[in-house]
């Protein structure tokens, strides 16, 4: 089976915009391509010679951009929003998972894929990876577990959230149990849900004015 086929991407992508961040050597790009896309993009902080030559070949588009970088804000929206291996590299996830909420559609779908923790318990927890304690990669940050990962996109704007693959370990390997798992999430307009989380508790004593509390004074 292919990445394109275990990540529950569609075979027919007529007419849709397509973004792959963190594309690496540009292969889903290439297979966006070949599914008749209208636009093809790869977003990556770096670039390699098997890129260059996609590239050359296939001719789909590619911007040398970090996904937090301010300059990811003037980009498009897109109707398919693809993004495999880079979650568990950012240091905070649910702010890159914002970010790709921006970069859909309002009617489009993200998939995502990343490292998944297997731990004793139902709640929505991620694992942090001090320093390099996993696959000696310093660069690897987190790994969330089916129900964090569900419950953060649905946070940011996502519905009809399903499981594509789930690939993990055999539970008798040691703890910390870590394999892989994909999502993919319909985007939804829930700008006044998100709006209310970075409001205070207390609405009352939002300032009237600048540097000033509300008629009741600032309360706690």
């Amino acid at each position: 089976m292919s990445q394109w086929q275990l990540h529950g991407l569609p075979d027919d992508l007529s007419g849709k915009t397509f973004i792959d961040v963190g594309c690496w050597e540009g292969h889903i790009c290439v297979e966006a391509m070949k599914r008749n896309a209208a636009v093809v993009l790869g977003l990556d902080y770096c670039t390699s010679p098997d890129l260059r030559r996609n590239l050359e070949k296939f001719g789909f588009s590619f911007i040398q951009l970090d996904i937090l970088s301010e300059k990811v804000l003037e980009l498009p929206e897109f109707d398919v929003v693809h993004c495999a291996g880079v979650l568990y590299h950012v240091e905070n996830p649910l702010s890159f998972l914002f970010r790709l909420r921006k970069l859909c559609h309002p009617d489009g779908w993200l998939y995502v894929e990343t490292a998944c923790y297997v731990p004793e318990t139902n709640l929505p927890v991620m694992l942090f990876h001090p320093d390099n304690s996993r696959d000696d990669n310093p660069s690897n940050w987190w790994s969330p577990n089916e129900q964090c990962l569900h419950e953060m996109l649905r946070a940011v704007g996502f519905s009809e959230i399903e499981v594509t693959f789930k690939n993990l370990p055999n539970p008798a390997t040691p703890p910390p149990i870590v394999g892989r798992i994909g999502m993919k999430g319909h985007a939804t307009n829930t700008a006044h849900n998100i709006s209310q989380k970075l409001l205070p508790r207390r609405p009352s004593f939002m300032p009237q004015s600048p540097g000033l509390g509300n008629r009741s004074g600032v309360g706690r």
